[in-house]
Protein backbone atom coordinates (compact mmCIF):
# COMPACT_ATOMS: atom_id res chain seq x y z
CA UNK A 1 0.00 0.00 0.00
CA UNK A 2 3.10 2.20 0.58
CA UNK A 3 4.51 1.32 -2.33
CA UNK A 4 1.30 1.84 -4.69
CA UNK A 5 1.04 5.46 -2.66
CA UNK A 6 4.53 6.28 -3.34
CA UNK A 7 4.11 5.59 -7.13
CA UNK A 8 1.07 7.33 -7.36
CA UNK A 9 3.12 10.62 -5.95
CA UNK A 10 5.73 9.62 -8.29
CA UNK A 11 3.80 9.53 -11.47
CA UNK A 12 1.73 12.93 -10.66
CA UNK A 13 4.89 14.91 -10.15
CA UNK A 14 6.04 12.89 -13.65
CA UNK A 15 2.30 14.39 -14.63
CA UNK A 16 2.82 17.93 -13.39
CA UNK A 17 6.50 18.31 -14.83
CA UNK A 18 5.01 17.09 -18.35
CA UNK A 19 2.30 19.67 -18.19
CA UNK A 20 4.65 22.58 -17.26
CA UNK A 21 7.05 21.63 -19.91
CA UNK A 22 4.26 21.15 -22.52
CA UNK A 23 2.99 24.51 -21.26
CA UNK A 24 6.44 26.04 -21.39
CA UNK A 25 6.89 25.16 -24.51
CA UNK A 26 3.24 25.92 -25.83
CA UNK A 27 4.19 29.71 -24.86
CA UNK A 28 7.47 29.71 -26.85
CA UNK A 29 5.55 28.55 -29.98
CA UNK A 30 2.83 31.36 -29.26
CA UNK A 31 5.22 33.71 -28.34
CA UNK A 32 7.11 33.11 -31.93
CA UNK A 33 6.69 36.18 -33.77
CA UNK A 34 4.65 35.22 -37.21
CA UNK A 35 6.19 35.46 -40.60
CA UNK A 36 3.43 37.84 -42.40
CA UNK A 37 4.08 36.67 -46.47
CA UNK A 38 2.14 38.36 -49.28
CA UNK A 39 0.87 36.34 -51.84
CA UNK A 40 -0.83 37.12 -55.17
CA UNK A 41 -4.32 34.94 -56.59
CA UNK A 42 -2.12 33.63 -59.17
CA UNK A 43 -1.73 29.80 -59.67
CA UNK A 44 1.79 30.01 -59.26
CA UNK A 45 2.35 31.86 -56.39
CA UNK A 46 -0.70 30.09 -54.51
CA UNK A 47 1.64 26.84 -54.82
CA UNK A 48 5.22 28.84 -54.42
CA UNK A 49 3.63 30.67 -50.98
CA UNK A 50 1.76 27.15 -49.60
CA UNK A 51 4.56 25.21 -49.82
CA UNK A 52 7.17 27.76 -48.65
CA UNK A 53 4.58 27.66 -45.45
CA UNK A 54 4.74 24.22 -45.03
CA UNK A 55 8.19 23.50 -44.82
CA UNK A 56 9.09 26.85 -42.37
CA UNK A 57 6.30 25.18 -40.23
CA UNK A 58 7.29 21.69 -40.08
CA UNK A 59 11.16 22.56 -40.87
CA UNK A 60 11.89 25.74 -38.11
CA UNK A 61 8.44 25.78 -36.53
CA UNK A 62 7.79 29.10 -37.65
CA UNK A 63 4.47 30.99 -37.77
CA UNK A 64 3.56 31.72 -40.79
CA UNK A 65 0.62 34.20 -41.63
CA UNK A 66 -0.39 34.30 -45.39
CA UNK A 67 -1.61 37.96 -46.98
CA UNK A 68 -3.26 38.19 -49.70
CA UNK A 69 -3.61 40.94 -52.58
CA UNK A 70 -2.65 42.43 -55.55
CA UNK A 71 1.07 42.81 -56.66
CA UNK A 72 1.53 46.62 -56.33
CA UNK A 73 -0.38 46.69 -52.87
CA UNK A 74 1.57 43.71 -52.19
CA UNK A 75 5.07 46.00 -52.66
CA UNK A 76 3.85 49.05 -51.18
CA UNK A 77 2.81 47.01 -47.81
CA UNK A 78 6.21 45.56 -48.25
CA UNK A 79 7.97 49.36 -48.65
CA UNK A 80 6.15 49.95 -45.02
CA UNK A 81 7.08 47.12 -43.01
CA UNK A 82 3.17 45.73 -43.35
CA UNK A 83 4.70 42.65 -44.99
CA UNK A 84 7.51 40.60 -44.09
CA UNK A 85 8.18 39.32 -47.66
CA UNK A 86 6.87 38.29 -50.90
CA UNK A 87 8.01 35.10 -53.00
CA UNK A 88 6.58 35.92 -56.53
CA UNK A 89 8.38 38.89 -57.76
CA UNK A 90 9.11 39.10 -61.61
CA UNK A 91 11.97 41.61 -61.12
CA UNK A 92 13.46 41.30 -64.58
CA UNK A 93 10.80 43.23 -66.43
CA UNK A 94 7.17 43.04 -65.17
CA UNK A 95 7.55 44.27 -61.41
CA UNK A 96 11.09 46.44 -62.20
CA UNK A 97 9.25 49.42 -62.15
CA UNK A 98 7.74 48.49 -58.04
CA UNK A 99 11.17 47.19 -57.37
CA UNK A 100 12.83 50.69 -58.67
CA UNK A 101 10.34 52.51 -56.80
CA UNK A 102 10.78 51.18 -53.31
CA UNK A 103 14.46 49.07 -53.29
CA UNK A 104 15.88 51.48 -50.81
CA UNK A 105 13.07 49.45 -48.51
CA UNK A 106 13.61 46.01 -49.70
CA UNK A 107 15.94 42.97 -49.79
CA UNK A 108 16.38 40.79 -52.93
CA UNK A 109 16.17 37.21 -51.24
CA UNK A 110 16.76 35.30 -54.37
CA UNK A 111 15.90 34.02 -57.46
CA UNK A 112 12.99 30.85 -57.21
CA UNK A 113 12.53 29.87 -60.82
CA UNK A 114 12.26 31.42 -64.10
CA UNK A 115 9.41 32.43 -66.56
CA UNK A 116 8.21 34.17 -69.55
CA UNK A 117 5.38 36.75 -70.64
CA UNK A 118 3.88 37.70 -73.89
CA UNK A 119 0.80 37.59 -75.59
CA UNK A 120 -0.23 34.23 -76.94
CA UNK A 121 -2.62 32.47 -79.28
CA UNK A 122 -3.96 29.18 -79.92
CA UNK A 123 -1.93 27.03 -81.24
CA UNK A 124 -4.30 26.14 -83.96
CA UNK A 125 -4.12 29.64 -85.60
CA UNK A 126 -1.78 29.58 -88.46
CA UNK A 127 1.43 31.08 -88.35
CA UNK A 128 1.49 32.06 -91.66
CA UNK A 129 -1.92 34.79 -90.58
CA UNK A 130 -0.34 35.40 -87.39
CA UNK A 131 3.25 35.04 -86.02
CA UNK A 132 4.41 38.22 -84.36
CA UNK A 133 3.09 40.86 -82.55
CA UNK A 134 2.84 42.82 -85.80
CA UNK A 135 1.12 40.41 -87.10
CA UNK A 136 -2.19 41.86 -85.19
CA UNK A 137 -2.45 44.93 -87.33
CA UNK A 138 -3.56 42.93 -90.44
CA UNK A 139 -7.35 44.35 -90.46
CA UNK A 140 -8.43 40.83 -90.87
CA UNK A 141 -6.47 39.76 -87.51
CA UNK A 142 -8.15 42.07 -85.44
CA UNK A 143 -11.16 41.61 -87.11
CA UNK A 144 -11.11 38.05 -85.88
CA UNK A 145 -9.54 39.10 -82.38
CA UNK A 146 -12.24 41.11 -81.80
CA UNK A 147 -9.78 44.15 -80.99
CA UNK A 148 -9.52 42.54 -77.53
CA UNK A 149 -6.36 41.53 -75.64
CA UNK A 150 -7.26 39.59 -72.31
CA UNK A 151 -5.38 40.00 -69.41
CA UNK A 152 -5.45 39.84 -65.60
CA UNK A 153 -5.74 42.64 -62.92
CA UNK A 154 -5.65 46.17 -63.85
CA UNK A 155 -2.28 48.25 -63.39
CA UNK A 156 -0.16 45.39 -62.76
CA UNK A 157 3.19 44.72 -64.34
CA UNK A 158 1.83 42.95 -67.37
CA UNK A 159 -0.82 44.95 -67.68
CA UNK A 160 1.59 47.57 -68.04
CA UNK A 161 3.75 46.11 -70.32
CA UNK A 162 1.05 44.88 -72.46
CA UNK A 163 -0.15 48.75 -72.88
CA UNK A 164 3.59 49.24 -73.92
CA UNK A 165 3.25 46.73 -76.70
CA UNK A 166 -0.09 48.88 -77.89
CA UNK A 167 1.71 51.84 -78.34
CA UNK A 168 4.97 50.09 -79.25
CA UNK A 169 3.30 48.17 -82.09
CA UNK A 170 0.76 51.01 -82.70
CA UNK A 171 -1.96 48.32 -82.27
CA UNK A 172 -4.81 50.85 -83.13
CA UNK A 173 -8.20 49.24 -82.10
CA UNK A 174 -6.99 47.05 -79.74
CA UNK A 175 -7.72 47.42 -75.64
CA UNK A 176 -7.34 45.50 -72.43
CA UNK A 177 -10.20 43.91 -71.37
CA UNK A 178 -8.78 43.24 -67.87
CA UNK A 179 -10.29 40.70 -64.69
CA UNK A 180 -8.72 38.52 -62.31
CA UNK A 181 -6.50 35.44 -63.65
CA UNK A 182 -9.95 33.11 -63.69
CA UNK A 183 -12.01 35.37 -65.08
CA UNK A 184 -9.47 35.96 -67.79
CA UNK A 185 -9.21 32.24 -68.29
CA UNK A 186 -13.03 31.65 -68.32
CA UNK A 187 -13.62 34.01 -70.79
CA UNK A 188 -10.25 32.72 -72.77
CA UNK A 189 -12.47 29.41 -73.05
CA UNK A 190 -15.54 30.42 -73.74
CA UNK A 191 -14.39 32.15 -76.57
CA UNK A 192 -12.33 28.88 -77.81
CA UNK A 193 -15.86 26.52 -77.24
CA UNK A 194 -17.58 29.24 -79.67
CA UNK A 195 -14.81 28.93 -82.36
CA UNK A 196 -13.47 32.19 -82.08
CA UNK A 197 -10.21 33.64 -81.67
CA UNK A 198 -8.84 34.73 -78.59
CA UNK A 199 -5.54 36.65 -77.67
CA UNK A 200 -3.98 36.15 -74.29
CA UNK A 201 -1.78 38.09 -71.96
CA UNK A 202 -0.42 34.88 -71.17
CA UNK A 203 2.93 34.03 -68.37
CA UNK A 204 4.31 31.11 -67.86
CA UNK A 205 4.58 28.66 -65.93
CA UNK A 206 1.14 28.32 -66.03
CA UNK A 207 -1.41 25.44 -66.16
CA UNK A 208 -3.20 27.10 -69.08
CA UNK A 209 -0.02 26.05 -71.32
CA UNK A 210 -0.84 22.70 -69.83
CA UNK A 211 -5.00 22.86 -70.81
CA UNK A 212 -4.83 24.19 -74.20
CA UNK A 213 -2.06 24.30 -76.77
CA UNK A 214 -0.79 28.11 -77.01
CA UNK A 215 2.31 29.46 -78.21
CA UNK A 216 3.49 32.68 -78.05
CA UNK A 217 4.19 35.40 -80.46
CA UNK A 218 7.35 36.51 -81.51
CA UNK A 219 8.00 39.68 -79.99
CA UNK A 220 10.75 41.44 -82.18
CA UNK A 221 10.84 44.65 -80.19
CA UNK A 222 11.24 43.25 -76.84
CA UNK A 223 8.80 44.46 -74.64
CA UNK A 224 8.34 41.82 -72.82
CA UNK A 225 11.82 41.03 -72.99
CA UNK A 226 13.18 37.54 -72.75
CA UNK A 227 13.09 35.24 -70.03
CA UNK A 228 11.77 36.81 -66.37
CA UNK A 229 13.57 35.62 -62.96
CA UNK A 230 10.79 35.16 -60.23
CA UNK A 231 12.35 36.38 -56.72
CA UNK A 232 11.86 36.43 -53.48
CA UNK A 233 11.55 40.14 -51.86
CA UNK A 234 11.75 40.81 -48.75
CA UNK A 235 10.96 44.13 -45.95
CA UNK A 236 14.54 45.98 -45.09
CA UNK A 237 15.79 44.45 -41.85
CA UNK A 238 14.48 40.99 -42.53
CA UNK A 239 17.36 38.77 -43.04
CA UNK A 240 17.98 40.06 -39.61
CA UNK A 241 15.12 39.82 -38.27
CA UNK A 242 14.45 36.24 -39.42
CA UNK A 243 17.81 35.04 -40.27
CA UNK A 244 16.80 30.97 -40.77
CA UNK A 245 13.79 32.06 -43.37
CA UNK A 246 15.80 34.35 -44.94
CA UNK A 247 18.32 31.42 -45.85
CA UNK A 248 15.43 29.19 -46.45
CA UNK A 249 13.99 31.64 -49.02
CA UNK A 250 17.76 32.31 -50.81
CA UNK A 251 18.00 28.22 -51.34
CA UNK A 252 13.87 27.35 -51.73
CA UNK A 253 13.65 26.41 -55.84
CA UNK A 254 10.73 24.44 -57.58
CA UNK A 255 11.55 22.73 -60.74
CA UNK A 256 9.71 23.91 -63.38
CA UNK A 257 8.02 20.84 -64.83
CA UNK A 258 6.96 20.10 -61.03
CA UNK A 259 5.69 23.34 -60.33
CA UNK A 260 3.41 23.09 -63.34
CA UNK A 261 2.08 19.55 -62.82
CA UNK A 262 0.69 21.09 -59.20
CA UNK A 263 -0.79 24.01 -60.75
CA UNK A 264 -2.50 21.18 -62.86
CA UNK A 265 -3.28 19.06 -60.03
CA UNK A 266 -4.45 21.74 -58.21
CA UNK A 267 -7.24 22.25 -60.50
CA UNK A 268 -8.88 18.87 -59.91
CA UNK A 269 -8.14 18.95 -56.26
CA UNK A 270 -7.30 21.64 -54.01
CA UNK A 271 -3.41 23.67 -53.39
CA UNK A 272 -3.31 22.32 -50.01
CA UNK A 273 -3.63 19.08 -50.81
CA UNK A 274 -0.84 18.80 -53.71
CA UNK A 275 1.18 20.69 -51.66
CA UNK A 276 0.49 18.36 -48.46
CA UNK A 277 1.34 15.66 -50.71
CA UNK A 278 4.28 17.16 -52.64
CA UNK A 279 5.61 18.05 -49.80
CA UNK A 280 5.70 14.73 -48.36
CA UNK A 281 7.50 13.12 -50.88
CA UNK A 282 10.25 15.25 -51.16
CA UNK A 283 10.93 16.13 -47.64
CA UNK A 284 14.45 15.04 -47.92
CA UNK A 285 15.06 18.01 -50.58
CA UNK A 286 13.09 20.74 -48.06
CA UNK A 287 15.05 19.94 -45.67
CA UNK A 288 18.73 20.16 -47.68
CA UNK A 289 17.33 23.53 -48.00
CA UNK A 290 17.30 24.54 -44.66
CA UNK A 291 21.41 22.82 -43.90
CA UNK A 292 22.84 26.52 -44.79
CA UNK A 293 21.01 27.86 -42.16
CA UNK A 294 21.62 25.12 -39.71
CA UNK A 295 25.06 25.46 -40.07
CA UNK A 296 25.68 29.13 -39.38
CA UNK A 297 27.47 29.88 -36.99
Amino acid sequence: MILNLVNKRTAGRWAVGLALASLATLGQAEDKQPVVVGWVNWADAEITTKLAKLALEDQLQQPVKLVMADIGIQFQALAAGKVDMIPMAWLTYSHKPFWDKYKDRLEDLGVLYEGRLGLAVPASIPEREVKSIEDLNKPQVRARFAGKILTSEVDNGQYKTATRAIADYQLDGYKLVASSETGMLNQFDRELKRGQWALLNAWSPHWMFSTWPLRYLDDPKQVYGKAEQIHAVARQGFSKDFPQVASFFAHYSIPLKDLEGMMKQARETSADQVVAAYYAAHKPTFTAMFQPAASAP
